[in-house]
């Protein structure tokens, strides 16, 4: 796993968006979208939109297509600002429609999993 600069994330990820074409940021809640990190090394990522019902279109339809197609994606994570740490490939290994009672409105959630694409970035 290596540092990135914000630089070198977004001329791979060439978007400010969470989900890109082939890769994806993760970060602690500092964005506002509660990614679960769990201790088997899955993370639970809440899919794009942070108003209203979430809808498959965009970077969740990204995802789901990812998910049927067996498509890996190079995930990021923030350290802190401008230093990311690249956490390699990982696949959508399932996803969910769910409720998201505090805020009275459906969001995905992706089920990611590592591994997918080898060493090359």
């Amino acid at each position: 796993m290596s540092r990135w600069a914000w630089s070198e994330v977004f001329a791979f990820h060439r978007t400010r968006k969470g989900i890109g074409a082939r890769s994806l940021l993760v970060d602690r809640g500092e964005s506002g979208y509660r990614n679960v990190f769990l201790p088997d090394g899955r993370i639970l990522y809440m899919g794009e939109g942070k108003r209203g019902h979430q809808e498959p279109v965009g970077g969740n339809l990204r995802l789901l297509l990812a998910h049927r197609e067996g498509t890996p994606l190079r995930v990021f994570l923030r350290e802190r600002p401008g230093v990311w740490r690249d956490l390699g490939c990982y696949r959508v290994e399932g996803w969910r429609y769910a409720l998201l009672e505090e805020e009275g409105r459906w969001v995905y959630w992706f089920t990611l999993a590592p591994g997918g694409c080898g060493e090359a970035p």
